[in-house]
């Protein structure tokens, strides 16, 4: 793709461009010359535009590419446009920075690494503000966490207060590290759960305080049956004897057992037929009556009756020795309920004595009366077992008791433990909102550290790609030597960029030629990058030999001939007659470039030009390059075209128009005498002294090209306007003066202007 034409240009200078029908479209090398002001920086810039695919935003402008396709400069970001790469201040700048260091400053090249350079020296801003951000925050953490340490540490020391017992070596080294760890394994609804009353916790503290008691041993139980010799007793006592009775005997109980006693001395052993009391015969009728009464049945009853008696009395006995141990010996927890059940016991061991009472009762009863009726009974026995019940529950008591005797250590830590634990729920709440606080400051913190860390790698990877892109340095110094022409300049590797030394110093400042030239090297390297197709692509140069000497110009162009020559399309853009020139004179030995008809030729030539509106108002526009700048080396011969025509013309202009033409006028003087005077040096008023010429004219001249020679600016008030007014006879005082110093001279000049056409050239 090629750019065949600026089909129209409102832009800055250019006020109304349209592009001429007589005028040739550009071609594959093209070079236009323009002194400054003309408008070339404009164009350049709108090519810029191209490369970068941005859409015109002022003004407005239309390419055509290729012969047909037209594209308006608000669709260059959509539009399918070649590929183009500029050269111009723009570039200059952005390619071209330094940062000022201890020893020099430092340089990089290249718009993405002076780009990336200005994010580095952002971004280390940042971090210099992020370096204040983040002291703050550690000194609010560290607040913090000292509060959160100094609030653990009082608690911890309290709790050790509270639970330290010679009973337990446990919390004797409680510190803030052990409350720490308590109070964050607790959740609120633990806390909440392990919250004590104060009647709890005095009873926990009288329970970690208390001295171990010794064993208790368990209280026996009296094995008394009492049903079961209820029973007996009820069962003997309710059997009948069969025997004849004797009423006396049976009336009275005590004579009946002195007779049965007394029986039982006269009979076995002790036989005898005479009563030993009375001395009289006992009659045998009398002894077989009283043997009938008390017969063997009785006897065995009595026999009975006197074992179930002793049976009972037994028992008695042994719930009356029943014995429980003094409440004193157990812990005072277990007071309240050993008291209870010690009642049950002596309760059950009363009535069981009460019951056995009865029983005794009705036995000797039954012993002393056999023969009479069975008392009925009086008293209601106690609960079976109910003494062997209350006894097994006050020996559970004793066994709580020695359990907690075999187990003392463990009951102070359990109440010691119930007691941390409340304290510690106690401060849950507060320790959360200190945790919380020390949290909050450390997650800013470390979200400040990242942000840190972050535009750290950033500034790294930065400095990184700028290190890839970086050229050595001994090549850079290579082509910056061959560009010159000199070798003083010397690059050396600093950092990410580089550090520039002259004749072996360090160079703090560059000139605009010297920052030119690197900034052109540059550029001219970047067309052999893969993403750019220097073979199909456009290659724009505006001005790149700016404040190069003439010598270092020459080495330049090489330089740039040698790069740009396989070029897809090539603009060279200069207001440097010398470089133009140089330009001219390759463009003329291209190939084919001697061919008859422009449009078969491959470089073309174009001269930006300044004209100035009837209003007043400067305009610019591309034309054909006057023939006689094509033609010759130097633009002398145009300079003394420009002035002829001015001085001759018949037409009436505006004054605007005249603003130009002294400088002109100058410029072509200036040439003439260099050239008729070559060994004298000094300002324009000393040439013009050593011409014998008309004084009064010479004044005139030098008033007018003194005053009014400074390019394209406006007068200052203090310059006289009448004076402008004159340019023309002026200037035919001018070319007067030159045909009578050299007419020889004068005379080649003005065959040179008579056989061109005539242009309306208007002012350059």
């Amino acid at each position: 793709m090629k750019l065949t034409c600026i089909t129209k240009l409102r832009l800055r200078v250019f006020r109304d461009f349209t592009w001429p029908t007589e005028l040739h479209t550009f071609a594959q090398f093209n070079v236009i010359y323009g002194w400054n002001g003309s408008g070339k920086t404009t164009l350049s810039w709108l090519l810029s535009l191209v490369e970068k695919k941005t859409a015109l935003l002022e003004g407005e402008a239309a390419l055509e590419i290729d012969g047909k396709t037209k594209v308006a400069g608000s669709a260059f970001a959509s539009a399918q446009l070649p590929q183009v790469r500029v050269f111009n201040r723009d570039f200059i700048d952005a390619t071209l920075s330094q940062i000022d260091g201890d020893i020099a400053p430092i340089y990089f090249l290249g718009e993405a690494s002076t780009d990336k350079v200005k994010q580095v020296e952002q971004l280390k801003k940042e971090l210099a503000t992020t370096d204040i951000t983040l002291q703050t925050a550690q000194v609010d953490k560290a607040k913090a966490e000292s509060k959160l340490d100094d609030f653990s540490r009082d608690k911890a020391k309290l709790i050790k207060e509270l639970l330290t017992t010679a009973n337990s070596q446990t919390y004797n080294n409680y510190d803030k590290r052990n409350f720490r760890r308590a109070v964050e394994a607790m959740d609120v609804q633990q806390a909440a759960a392990a919250m004590l009353t104060d009647d709890q916790k005095a009873q926990l503290r009288s329970q970690k305080n208390t001295q171990p008691k010794p064993v208790v041993e368990k209280v026996a139980a009296p094995p008394i049956e009492l049903d079961v010799l209820t029973s007996e007793v009820d069962t003997l006592l309710g059997l009948s004897i069969v025997a004849q009775t004797l009423d006396e005997l049976t009336s009275n109980a005590r004579l009946a057992t002195w007779v049965q006693e007394g029986l039982h001395l006269h009979s076995g052993e002790y036989n005898s037929d005479t009563c030993r009391f009375c001395q009289q015969p006992i009659q045998a009728s009398r002894r077989e009556e009283l043997e009938a009464h008390f017969n063997d049945a009785f006897e065995g009853f009595q026999k009975d009756l006197s074992a179930l008696l002793s049976k009972l009395m037994e028992a008695k006995h042994s719930a009356a020795s029943l014995s429980l141990p003094d409440v004193s010996r157990f812990y005072e927890a277990l007071v309240p309920e050993e008291s209870t059940i010690r009642a049950m016991v002596l309760t059950a061991q009363s009535e069981t004595q009460a019951t056995l009472n009865d029983l005794i009762a009705r036995v000797e009863a039954k012993r002393d009366q056999p023969f009479a009726p069975t008392a009925t009974q009086s008293h209601v026995a106690a609960g079976p077992s109910s003494i062997t019940d209350s006894v097994a529950a006050f020996n559970e008591i004793v066994e709580k008791h020695n359990r907690i005797t075999a187990e003392f250590t463990e009951s102070v830590n359990s109440a010691c433990e119930k007691l941390e634990a409340s304290y510690v729920a106690e401060a849950h709440a507060e320790f959360a909102q200190l945790s919380d606080a020390v949290q909050m400051a450390t997650t800013k913190l470390d979200g400040i550290k990242d942000t840190q860390a972050e535009t750290q790698a950033k500034i790294h990877k930065l400095e990184r790609e700028i290190l890839e892109h970086r050229r050595p340095a001994d090549e850079l110094t290579a082509e910056l030597c061959a560009y010159l022409g000199r070798d003083e300049l010397r690059f050396e590797v600093k950092g990410t960029g580089y550090a520039l030394t002259r004749s072996g110093q360090y160079v703090t400042h560059l000139s605009d030629g010297e920052r030119t030239a690197i900034a052109f090297l540059y550029f001219l390297k970047s067309l052999q990058d893969r993403a750019f197709d220097l073979k199909n692509g456009i290659v724009v140069i505006d001005d790149p030999v700016s404040s190069l000497d003439d010598n270092a110009l020459f080495s330049a162009f090489g330089y740039m001939k040698d790069r740009t020559k396989d070029a897809g399309q090539l603009f060279i853009l200069t207001h440097s007659f010398s470089f133009f020139r140089l330009v001219k004179n390759w463009f003329h030995h291209l190939p084919k470039q001697r061919k008859k008809k422009v449009e078969d030729r491959p470089a073309r030539f174009f001269l930006l030009r300044t004209r100035h509106q009837p209003d007043g108002v400067r305009t610019s526009e591309l034309g054909h390059l006057d023939p006689l700048l094509e033609k010759y080396e130097s633009e002398y011969q145009y300079l003394f075209k420009r002035v002829y025509e001015e001085a001759h013309r018949n037409d009436v202009v505006q004054l605007e128009h005249r603003y130009g033409l002294p400088n002109i006028a100058r410029r072509l003087i200036e040439a003439f005498l260099a050239f008729r005077f070559p060994e004298m040096s000094g300002d324009l008023y000393q040439r013009l002294e050593r011409v014998n010429f008309d004084n009064a004219k010479k004044n005139r001249i030098y008033r007018l090209l003194n005053t009014y020679s400074h390019a394209d600016a406006i007068a200052n008030p203090n310059h006289d306007l009448s004076l402008l007014a004159e340019t023309q006879p002026v200037l035919l005082d001018t070319l007067e003066m030159m045909m009578s110093v050299d007419r020889e001279h004068y005379d080649g000049l003005l065959t040179l202007v008579v056989n061109q056409p005539t242009e309306d050239q208007g002012e350059a």
